[in-house]
């Protein structure tokens, strides 16, 4: 390698590095801000139980079996809290968030390893930036490290598959089936969708038969397998949840027979796009002119677009569907658009991708207009509560237009020393824009937002009126056959809190759910009520009277929320305080 090749050897590396830093802000900046949100709570939940009852192996919350996923997620949580010393917003999403930064190196990696150092930063660079992996990584759940597991076990296989002794095997196996052990067996599907094509192609699938595979599986599923056999043999007597029965009901029954979450067969055809976001019209792009000019193409591009089509098929295929369960595909895209672009004067005189490449153009600083077109509006049309401030999403919004039309600038003209490839150089200035916009959502201006909302207010105020009430005296209202954890979690109570079921009509006065809240309300012991501000409106008479008219804490609406986003705001209503005071010290 000569000095001109060492000298650009170098650029790259450094910008990889770069990538890879700028993956961080994306992930970790402002990260434990706001509240927790939706499924959330279990997380959070869950682990705050594991830990103070010192058993990992049977999760529960409020004190209820709940074992509907894996442990490993909560086991990772638990041991930064355990870290730390502290449980709260930013521990419960943190591996989410290194499990977002690691999914960015692994692509980066698989596209330099099978095509080129440009196609690995432009696959990592659009991933990174992509809606679904950012709103993932953020949030408190197991998508991303299945996501993660999927591409580090493929990209593990593809750096040895001219090798695949025991090692390769053995190391491959443990990567899937601790994947699994975060969200379920469908990493390992995922997994085994994504080799199939160059396993079949090459006819390296016969390799997987031998005896040093076997072995290596066999371990592999003992890993899978252990901690549920573990809990089984150590179940208390009042846990009546099964491991094991759960996988086979939220995986395989979940798929051929589903009993909830039955989206339209066509759910992942939009879900796709959206999960790519901002970078839809290039993937589309790139879609059809890897079809169009399929024989054009590098094998391994030929496995990339094979791949890609049988794990849409797969998660089509399942009865089971949710926009998110696809979230794997999407390295794979990043990938393709990649591939694509990066071999753009190849297609010529096509227009599919300058086209694509045009109008994600338009996009993206449409994007970036679009802020200074909101700061216009907020200036002209006055807001409908005077007790809410428009002045910080005004100012967020000028920073973030300003700054992604300064980062494209400045990119632009840095580009010819960042790289040799044309492509790449037309694409960082996107890429730019693509990371100021979305980063400047995620991490400004949704904190930006949670600032006008009231639910810290609130959940800071049933914190302080509730520390000396006992669980058994605060209430938690729920309808359905699942409670809200995370009010559980804020709850922070060391036994669990009363439960009453909300129901839309009541049999009759024998009704067990209406005999409990009644005897609940009826007592003359200080107590609170925590429920949906709907809940309490539909109760019946002899119930709600038993009631202050109002509650004692209350989320409060934003103005631009509808009333039935306002019926699903939590309110508190403390019970018989005249009567108790707290005693010195409680």
């Amino acid at each position: 390698m000569n000095r001109e090749q060492n000298r650009f050897a170098g650029r790259y590396e450094r910008l990889d590095i770069v990538i890879l830093i700028l993956a961080c802000v994306l992930v970790f900046f402002a990260l434990g801000d706001r509240a927790l949100r939706g499924a959330e709570g279990r997380w959070a939940e869950i682990t705050r139980e594991m830990l103070l009852t010192g058993d990992y192996f049977h999760p529960t919350i409020n004190g209820e079996p709940y074992f509907d996923k894996p442990m490993v997620t909560y086991w990772f949580i638990a041991a930064i809290a355990i870290v730390t010393g502290a449980l709260n917003e930013l521990v419960v999403r943190l591996p989410s968030a290194i499990a977002g930064v690691a999914a960015v190196w692994a692509t980066l990696r698989f596209g330099r390893r099978l095509w080129s150092p440009a196609v690995g930063r432009i696959a990592a660079m659009i991933l990174m930036t992509s809606y679904g992996l950012i709103s993932q990584s953020r949030m408190a759940a197991a998508d991303t490290e299945n996501l993660t597991t999927v591409m580090l076990a493929i990209l593990w296989y593809w750096s040895r598959r001219n090798k695949l002794n025991f090692t390769t095997f053995l190391v491959l196996y443990l990567i899937v089936f601790a994947g699994s052990l975060c969200k379920g067996p469908v990493a390992a599907v995922v997994t085994a969708i994504g080799i199939l094509p160059d396993a079949i192609a090459g006819k390296r699938w016969k390799t997987f038969l031998r005896p040093e595979s076997i072995f290596a599986l066999a371990i592999g599923l003992a890993l899978y397998f252990a901690p549920f056999i573990w809990s089984s043999k150590t179940n208390p007597a009042s846990y009546t949840s099964s491991g094991l029965a759960l996988v086979w009901q939220e995986n395989i029954q979940r798929f051929f027979s589903p009993f909830d979450h039955k989206a339209p067969i066509y759910t992942y055809i939009h879900s796709v796009p959206m999960l790519i976001l901002p970078w839809a019209p290039l993937f589309i792009a790139a879609l059809i002119a890897g079809v169009k000019y399929f024989t054009r193409l590098d094998k391994n591009a030929h496995w990339l677009i094979k791949a890609i089509v049988l794990i849409f098929v797969f998660f089509t295929l399942s009865g089971s569907r949710r926009s998110y369960y696809i979230l794997p595909i999407i390295p794979f895209c990043a990938l393709l658009i990649a591939v694509i672009l990066a071999r753009m004067k190849e297609f010529s005189p096509s227009c599919i991708i300058p086209l694509g490449f045009n109008i994600q153009k338009g996009i993206l600083f449409g994007a970036a207009a679009l802020e200074l077109v909101i700061f216009l509006v907020f200036l002209i049309v006055p807001p409908r509560s005077a007790g809410v401030s428009l002045a910080g999403i005004c100012l967020v919004g000028i920073f973030v237009a300003l700054s992604a039309i300064a980062a494209a600038l400045v990119t632009s003209r840095a580009a010819h020393r960042l790289t040799v490839q044309p492509e790449e150089k037309a694409f960082l200035p996107l890429a730019a824009v693509a990371f100021v916009v979305m980063g400047g959502f995620f991490c400004v201006q949704q904190n930006t937002l949670e600032a006008y909302r009231s639910e810290d207010q609130f959940i800071s105020g049933i914190q302080s009126a509730t520390a000396w009430i006992p669980p058994d005296r605060i209430a938690l209202m729920y309808k359905g056959g699942e409670i809200d954890a995370k009010m559980v979690f804020y709850l922070g109570k060391s036994a669990p809190v009363t439960l009453l079921r909300y129901k839309d009509n009541y049999a009759d006065e024998q009704d067990p759910d209406k005999r409990d809240i009644m005897s609940f309300l009826q007592s003359d012991r200080l107590g609170a009520l925590i429920a949906q501000v709907r809940f309490v409106a539909g109760l019946p008479a002899e119930l709600s009277r038993l009631l202050p008219a109002e509650p004692t804490f209350e989320e409060k609406p934003l103005p631009f929320e509808s009333k039935p986003s306002r019926q699903e705001r939590w309110g508190a209503w403390l019970l018989n305080s005249q009567n108790t005071t707290p005693a010195i010290g409680d």
